[in-house]
């Protein structure tokens, strides 16, 4: 299955739109982080693709999640936007969420920096940010294919 993976677009979607006029990807389903849970809500109904996403320290949503696990064939998934961790602390408590909820695959953001690291056997996922992505990094999403863990990463400039 492969996932467009969104976060932290906090209301800024057009970077994306014009992106989305001239790619060529094609995905099953989407991913939102967090910082604006409905922009996820706005890309899976103009695209018509079921989302799977969690809101996170900017969104103030009664009716989102602020975490989500689901089976994806033989891999489980799940998404968290990571403010609940300090910096230091954020990838081990990632890793240990996930383990919790038996994850292989993590897609966190919040830092506003893309990233793919492995801890204790598991993949954790940042797609950077859409909206002041951080670290003189560009605008960017990523393509995240499972089973077999791949990504890509896309700058939207």
């Amino acid at each position: 299955m492969r996932y467009l993976v969104v976060s932290d677009s906090h209301g800024h979607l057009d970077l994306l739109w014009s992106w989305l006029k001239t790619c060529h990807a094609s995905w099953d389903a989407i991913i939102h982080a967090g910082d604006y849970y409905r922009d996820g809500q706005v890309l899976s109904q103009r695209l018509g693709l079921p989302m799977f996403g969690a809101q996170g320290n900017n969104d103030r949503d009664a009716n989102a999640p602020w975490e989500m696990a689901w089976q994806d064939g033989t891999m489980r998934l799940g998404v968290i936007h990571g403010h609940q961790w300090d910096a230091d602390h954020r990838l081990r408590g990632l890793a240990e969420w996930a383990k919790g909820r038996g994850c292989q695959v993590v897609v966190f953001g919040h830092s506003h920096v893309d990233g793919v690291f492995q801890r204790e056997g598991r993949w954790l996922v940042n797609p950077g940010a859409i909206w002041r992505p951080r670290q003189g990094r560009p605008p960017s999403v990523m393509t995240l294919e499972v089973p077999k863990v791949t990504w890509r990463l896309h700058p939207l400039n």
